[in-house]
């Protein structure tokens, strides 16, 4: 059975709240809840317009705040419950054009964690996903905007499909996975990211302990490259208006 009912998550808590309590009266209780509602704006941070930071939070945090609280106590209860929270690489590293996008991303993180102390020991368990460049109508839609520097670091991964991403993410949420990654750069991220994050294994934390020294010198070479592109812009911008003004 498949219900659909359309709700804004990120504006009225009773709204959303209402919304889960008709879809668990058809349904029953919410055994997964995953928060996928997301939103991108991309520029420079002073060409944002200021509203558009409170869109982005409303939508991309408390868009997955709302139903999380809606269903949070009766997983409790029952003592069984996955939560998922799609985040982005872009919650995992601050990049070039997402200064509105990426916080509310890195939010997220902070909110699973948390969570995750608190309700591990009813048996609730939740997952970040941290998906790459996806294809998607809404990927698409953001490439239209995307300053110069901001496509270019973009295109030094690959895009991926959002039937492989989906199908990583619930196979991580299903086997109680805190971290959901796509690809070898995915895997990478996680492990120079992780810090205080959960683990679901002793062989996880082991592989962090061992890959964390490489892999943060293999980023520092990333890092290097991002910058060289935005210096490059910089220059050739800078080089472009010198050239129009002695025109």
């Amino acid at each position: 059975v498949v219900l659909c009912i359309s709700v804004d998550v990120s504006k009225d808590y009773e709204q959303v709240e209402n919304v889960l309590k008709q879809a668990q009266e058809k349904l029953g209780p919410v055994d997964m809840l995953v928060n996928c509602a997301g939103t991108s704006v991309t520029g420079k941070f002073e060409d944002i317009e200021v509203n558009s930071f409170e869109r982005l939070m409303a939508v991309n945090y408390l868009g997955s705040v709302y139903p999380s609280r809606a269903v949070i106590a009766t997983m409790k209860e029952r003592r069984m419950g996955r939560i998922v929270f799609v985040s982005s690489q872009a919650g995992q590293l601050g990049l070039f054009g997402y200064t509105a996008y990426s916080p509310t991303k890195f939010a997220l993180r902070g909110l699973a964690e948390a969570l995750q102390m608190e309700v591990k020991p009813y048996n609730v368990y939740v997952t970040v996903a941290y998906p790459p460049d996806t294809d998607t109508p809404g990927f698409a839609e953001e490439s239209k905007t995307k300053p110069l520097e901001t496509k270019l670091i973009s295109e030094t991964s690959s895009v991926c499909q959002a039937e492989q991403v989906a199908r990583v993410i619930v196979k991580d949420a299903i086997q109680g996975n805190f971290n959901s990654s796509v690809g070898s750069d995915g895997y990478m991220l996680s492990i120079l990211t992780s810090g205080m994050s959960p683990v679901t294994s002793i062989t996880e934390g082991l592989q962090q302990v061992v890959c964390m020294g490489i892999f943060r010198i293999i980023g520092l070479f990333y890092l290097g490259s991002f910058d060289s592109i935005v210096r490059r812009c910089m220059m050739q911008r800078e080089k472009s208006e010198s050239a129009d003004k002695t025109e």
